[in-house]
C-alpha cells in the first residue's frame, strides 16, 4: 500500500475482475495520498467512529521525474507518517532520501486537507490538499507549496481519479494526473488478502523550455525566449502485488515509464523499475 504523498519534484483489463471488499477508510487514505491501497476492513469496522495514525516506508530502486531519469542513477526512499481524523481531515508529514542528492535528504513536506464523497452512492470521492516543503538546498525558482484537488469515481472494480494542481513559491507552475484502477481479489482469508490493482497514469504539466527565435534585427537577429508549454509529460502502467496482513500491509510494485518528448529532447528510454512499500494502519 503506497500512501506517501506525491511530491511532484519536476512539473510527479488482465483477467476477471472480482470486486474486494472496501471500506470508508481504505477509501480515503487511497484519495489522501495518491496511491494505491489493500483492504482495511477486518480491523476498521467504520471511520466516523475513530482517529487513525498510518505510517509508511516506500523504496523505489530507480528514481524518475516525470518519467525521466537526467541521466542519473540513484535509488530513493520515503518515510511518511500521516493522521487520519474521524471527520475524514488529515495530516501527513512526509520526507524523500536520494542516493545521488547532496545532502542525501532532500526534503521535509507537511501536508493538509479533507475527503468526503459528494453524492449519496458513495461512489464519487473529492479531496482537497494544502502541502509545503522545505528544502535541504536553497534553489532559485523552485516552488516550494503547492494546491491539490481531485474527484475520484468508483464502482465495484473499476476506480478513475482525476487530480489538478497548482504549485507556487517560485516559478509557479500546473499539472494535472488521471489515474485509472482495475482491482482484482487473489486470495482472501483471516489473516491475509492478497490483491494486485493495474494502474494506467496520465500525466500534464507545465514546463518551460528555451527557444531561439529571430527577432528580425540586422545585428542581433537571435535571441533565446523562455516558453512556457503545458503538454503531456508522462504515461505510466504499472502493476502491484498487494498483502495485507492484520494492520501491516506491504506491496511490491512493478511500473513501467514512458515519457513523452518535449521541445528539444530527443530519444527519450522507456524505463522500468521496482517499488517495495510497508506501512502501519494504527486506531487511536
Amino acid at each position: 500500500m503506497r500512501k506517501t504523498l506525491l511530491l511532484f519534484l519536476f512539473v510527479s483489463v488482465l483477467a476477471a475482475a472480482q470486486e474486494p471488499e472496501q471500506n470508508e477508510i481504505d477509501i480515503i487514505l487511497d484519495e489522501l495520498f495518491a496511491a494505491d491501497s489493500l483492504d482495511v476492513m477486518q480491523f476498521v469496522d467504520e471511520i466516523k467512529k475513530q482517529d487513525y495514525l498510518y505510517a509508511s516506508f516506500m523504496y523505489n530502486d530507480k528514481t524518475l521525474f516525470s518519467g525521466r531519469d537526467f541521466g542519473v542513477e540513484q535509488y530513493s526512499f520515503f518515510p511518511s507518517i500521516s493522521y487520519i481524523d474521524s471527520n475524514n481531515f488529515f495530516a501527513n508529514l512526509s520526507s524523500g532520501y536520494f542516493s545521488s542528492v547532496r545532502p542525501n535528504w532532500d526534503f521535509v513536506t507537511f501536508s493538509a486537507g479533507y475527503s468526503n464523497y459528494i453524492d449519496k452512492k458513495k461512489s464519487f470521492l473529492a479531496t482537497g490538499i494544502y502541502s509545503y516543503s522545505s528544502f535541504s538546498q536553497d534553489v532559485a525558482d523552485l516552488n516550494n507549496q503547492r494546491l491539490t484537488a481531485s474527484i475520484s469515481y468508483r464502482k465495484k472494480w473499476f476506480r478513475n481519479s482525476l487530480t489538478a494542481g497548482y504549485l507556487f513559491g517560485g516559478n509557479s507552475s500546473t499539472f494535472i494526473s488521471n489515474n485509472t484502477y482495475i482491482s482484482l481479489a487473489v486470495f482472501k482469508s483471516k489473516s491475509l488478502n492478497i490483491s494486485i490493482q493495474p494502474r494506467l497514469g496520465l500525466f500534464w504539466g507545465t514546463q518551460t523550455i528555451t527557444e531561439l527565435v529571430s527577432t528580425g534585427i540586422r545585428f542581433r537577429p537571435f535571441e533565446l525566449v523562455n516558453k512556457d508549454l503545458f503538454q503531456m509529460l508522462n504515461t505510466e502502467l504499472s502493476i502491484p502485488l498487494e498483502l495485507d496482513f492484520g494492520n501491516w500491509d506491504l506491496e511490491i510494485e512493478y511500473t513501467f515509464s514512458m515519457p513523452n518528448e518535449l521541445p528539444g529532447e530527443e530519444e527519450l528510454e522507456n524505463m522500468g523499475y521496482v517499488s517495495i512499500s510497508i506501512g502501519y494502519l494504527l486506531g487511536l
